[in-house]
């Protein structure tokens, strides 16, 4: 009669089994990989959106015209790609400013709205240099800072 030793190695339910978790694991890191691009692109995109419509703003503040209340559309092109500008102007409620608000989307998809920025444009000149306070005025002595 033939002793039976214990025999060595897996047996095919256990490799089964081995793969399923791996494939589990596997499977939930390229989800997370996936979350991660997904993410980064949309913070890039948000990124240059905010440029795109800071731009818009300081045109319309640098431009020599006070802008009228109004609705308008444009295109642009930064970083590459074309970007799509809604501009809507209007009155803020005191007078000689005016409230803008850019909607930024991509020129493709421009349904979608990628981000909205608000500003204000006022008519009032700036002040001259000379009204500008100097630190000595404020009493705080030249060259120091607190």
């Amino acid at each position: 009669m033939r002793r039976r030793g214990r025999q060595r190695g897996f047996t095919l339910i256990e490799v089964m089994i081995a793969l399923v978790i791996a494939s589990l694991g596997l499977t939930a890191v390229a989800v997370a990989l996936q979350q991660h691009t997904d993410n980064a692109r949309r913070l890039r995109d948000r990124t240059l959106a905010l440029y795109v419509a800071s731009n818009a703003i300081t045109e319309l503040r640098i431009n020599a015209a006070f802008p009228d209340v109004g609705r308008s559309t444009d295109e642009t092109t930064f970083a590459e790609r074309r970007w799509q500008i809604e501009t809507v102007i209007a009155e803020s409620g005191i007078e000689g400013l005016r409230r803008i608000d850019v909607t930024i989307s991509d020129a493709d998809t421009p349904d979608d709205a990628i981000r909205t920025v608000a500003g204000f444009v006022s008519n009032r000149p700036a002040p001259a240099p000379a009204s500008v306070p100097a630190f000595g005025d404020l009493g705080v002595p030249e060259g120091e800072i607190r």
